[in-house]
């Protein structure tokens, strides 16, 4: 028997900047440990999956038709836009960073 499927409405589509982000962000934390970034790395992938079934569940963007999810637990902002079929992750960044300038 296998498990049920998520009704998924919007799937995730991870631009190539986004997915650098990702890897960007998985280096940095791994020097202070694999289960460390490993961590990080879940939580936004997490916070990233909620936006396939809730994707207005983010802010409004600083750009018109962006929207920002923040990530539990740690300082980063997934930076995405609803597309009638997907979700488009744009970004992934650090509160305290600056884009779209």
């Amino acid at each position: 028997m296998s498990a049920p499927r998520a009704n998924v409405d919007r799937p995730l589509d991870w631009s190539a900047r986004s997915r650098r982000d990702l890897l960007l962000i998985d280096a940095f934390y791994a020097q202070f440990g694999s289960p460390t970034a490993m961590r990080v790395v879940a939580a936004i992938l997490d916070a990233a999956l909620a936006l396939e079934q809730h994707p207005r569940i983010g802010v409004r963007g600083k750009r018109p038709g962006t929207r920002h999810q923040m990530v539990a637990e740690y300082p980063y902002i997934i930076v995405y836009r609803v597309r009638r079929n997907s979700v488009q992750i744009v970004r992934v960044l650090h509160q305290l960073r600056r884009y779209f300038n």
